[in-house]
């Protein structure tokens, strides 16, 4: 493996929501879901991947992939990586900003597609950051849990991923965002943004012997606090990944498995209790006007990593 070039950028605050699997009734932009001006968020950002690879340890232990992944988080994301490889990773051998989760998030790598005289060029884009954001309600039932070690899920976006293309304008982002399928701009933006949230009702399986996806559902509305449906009697935080494509240059564009169809896929390395005492203990510090995005407050329930990783490793 080589080491690509380091990325160190800043990130914006998502202001938007994707859903997977939304029922028809649900509501499809921020203001119209079920706020109770209880929800928590917790934001994690990663200033640049961890590394890029033809793996996915959640869908085979043994093979490679057939397409490649951006992953952030450890630099361990061998095929048979287990809950204790990542949760025990040296914290300089990852991007995580926090020492005590060391979970592992990836989707399809991005590729910048090139015509010239008719041959297609592929170029992997590295100039990437992301942002898990956690959210929960503890005023409805069931309580949030946190994730128990093992687990781990994989959420396909189905004509509801949020996109957007954003400019800075005198310290201001312009921007024009769509929520519909994997349809990359063609205008160049300062960055380009793409967000899914993943589902948050549990029936209790850690997702290992079945197909990863069917262990979690969508609340009834699509909301942060709705209600569980039948068979998902439990509940975890949400996690929506935000990717941001910097200096995006528009044209064409492609994900790396070639679909219409992004995914994303989680799984846990935070340290046993500590996700839980900042389900139980960070403080409400929005209200009903916050809806969808109240403030960041739960960073100091946690340990800095100040010793980041420096270069995404690569296949």
């Amino acid at each position: 493996m080589k080491l690509c070039n380091n990325i160190f950028l800043n990130l914006a605050v998502l202001r938007a929501l994707g859903l997977l699997l939304i029922p028809s009734h649900a509501c499809d932009e921020p203001g119209c879901e079920n706020f109770t001006g209880n929800i928590v968020k917790m934001c994690l950002f990663y200033n640049a991947p961890s590394g890029h690879a033809r793996t996915d340890p959640i869908l085979s232990q043994t093979c490679a992939s057939d397409h490649v992944h951006t992953f952030y988080g450890p630099q361990n994301f061998h095929p048979d990586t287990t809950y204790e490889d990542i949760r025990d990773t040296d914290p300089q051998y990852s991007t995580t900003p926090f020492i005590e989760n060391q979970s592992l998030y990836w989707h399809p790598s991005i590729y910048k597609v090139d015509t010239v005289s008719g041959t297609k060029t592929y170029t992997r884009i590295s100039d990437l950051d992301s942002s898990p954001y956690y959210r929960w309600d503890n005023s409805v039932l069931p309580k949030t849990e946190a994730f128990p070690p093992g687990f781990r899920m994989i959420a396909y976006s189905n004509n509801n991923l949020f996109i957007e293309c954003c400019d800075y304008v005198d310290e201001r982002e312009q921007c024009t965002d769509s929520i519909g399928g994997m349809d990359f701009p063609t205008q160049s933006c300062d960055f380009v943004g793409i967000a899914l949230a993943m589902p948050t009702c549990w029936n209790g399986n850690l997702g290992i012997d079945n197909d990863h996806i069917s262990h979690m559902a969508y609340t009834d509305d699509g909301s942060v606090a709705g209600n569980c449906p039948s068979g998902y009697n439990r509940r975890l935080p949400e996690i929506q990944l935000f990717v941001r494509i910097n200096n995006y240059q528009g044209g064409e564009y492609t994900l790396s498995d070639g679909s219409d169809v992004f995914h994303v896929d989680f799984m846990n390395g935070w340290q046993e209790g500590v996700l839980q005492k900042v389900i139980d203990e960070c403080p409400i510090e929005g209200d009903e006007s916050d809806g969808y995005n109240p403030p960041c407050e739960c960073d100091f329930m946690l340990t800095k990593n100040e010793n980041n990783a420096v270069g995404a490793v690569c296949d």
